[in-house]
């Protein structure tokens, strides 16, 4: 099905759920979910949403196409992009325990090697978080990967400091979105604090947001969806010193009660901080630290951001007003454009559902 005739398709089935949920008595959310699935385009949808306090969970189809099971608010997935949400609040706690602005020269927490390369001398901390960098989507020395649905496990922080000392950025000071960026963030982080990822995720995240299986590999005993890439079932990335870009394994639970704490806790200082605007796309999307923004006259309507590996699309946000919140989960590789619209339809539509 290419993709006119999707959208064609969702619109004439969106068109009727509500009336069709109201006369079966299905919740008009799970009627959207359950119309994607009878396209036979995804696996599986998990939607879990946070509304005046109330955590609700709807699914559709299965998390493993083997098992035949349905996702569940326990189920581990890849959170994909999301994970620089994290990675904007790690660094910016570090930052705040240690007294330094983020518009500090990233060489300062690098080797000291790298200062050379006069290219990167200008790059700060917050231009990591907000895309303007001028560093690439990915390094160009990233490599062909052994196994090609892993392609990022054998790029160490070798490879780098080495990419570092010889790049030289092409769009200093304007938004073009960056893996690399993002993952250096993380390794700053970890060079600051002389702490790892995970380390510094259960001190600044899961510890005081009491999440119970979140971190860069999925929790043990849990159960785990399967993600799609196509026909094949996709391995969970390994991210290596990309993490920060992307590696992060959680449950809905878990997701619905980080969102839940950063639009109720707005006035602490690194919410406060990661939240703030730095830069604008266009009138309608801005970007915060990793956050992006949804405008309408002036007001943000919704904090958001995305994620895709090969196995998994995700959508989360959550608007600062009503501190509702949203994640949408599809168990298959390039799917954000189901995911994004419905999670963006869910929070704008169903206000009261």
């Amino acid at each position: 099905m290419n993709k006119k005739t999707w959208i064609l398709a969702c619109a004439i089935l969106f068109v009727f759920t509500n009336s069709i949920a109201q006369e079966i008595n299905i919740h008009p959310i799970q009627a959207k979910l359950d119309s994607i699935i009878q396209l036979n385009t995804v696996p599986g949808i998990l939607v879990a949403r946070s509304a005046k306090g109330k955590h609700q969970f709807f699914t559709a189809g299965v998390a493993d196409k083997k098992s035949n099971l349905a996702f569940t608010p326990e189920t581990q997935f890849e959170i994909g992009s999301i994970s620089k949400t994290f990675t904007a609040f790690l660094l910016e706690s570090v930052l705040l325990k240690n007294n330094i602005a983020d518009t500090s020269l990233i060489t300062q927490f690098l080797p000291d090697s790298l200062k050379k390369n006069k290219a990167i001398t200008a790059i700060q901390i917050v231009h990591l978080l907000n895309h303007t960098s001028g560093l690439p989507r990915l390094p160009e020395n990233i490599g062909i990967p052994q196994d090609r649905l892993q392609p990022y496990a054998n790029y160490n922080k070798d490879n780098l400091y080495y990419y570092l000392s010889i790049t030289e950025p092409k769009t200093f000071g304007k938004i073009a979105y960056s893996n690399l960026g993002v993952g250096l963030a993380g390794v700053i982080a970890e060079n600051i604090s002389n702490k790892s990822y995970q380390q510094l995720l259960i001190e600044y995240i899961n510890k005081p947001f009491q999440l119970k299986h979140t971190g860069i590999e999925s929790a043990k005993k849990m159960p785990k969806a399967t993600g799609y890439f196509g026909n094949e079932v996709a391995s969970y990335w390994d991210m290596n010193v990309l993490v920060g870009a992307g590696g992060i394994k959680s449950d809905a639970n878990d997701l619905l009660q980080y969102l839940d704490f950063i639009a109720s806790n707005q006035s602490l200082p690194v919410v406060e901080s990661v939240l703030q605007k730095t830069t604008q796309i266009n009138k309608q999307v801005a970007i915060a630290k990793a956050w992006h923004t949804i405008e309408k006259d002036g007001n943000t309507l919704l904090y958001w951001h995305n994620g895709g590996t090969y196995g998994f699309s995700t959508f989360s946000a959550f608007n600062p007003v009503t501190q509702n919140s949203i994640v949408v989960v599809i168990n298959a590789f390039n799917k954000n454009d189901i995911a994004d619209k419905l999670g963006i339809d869910i929070m704008t539509n169903f206000l009261n559902e």
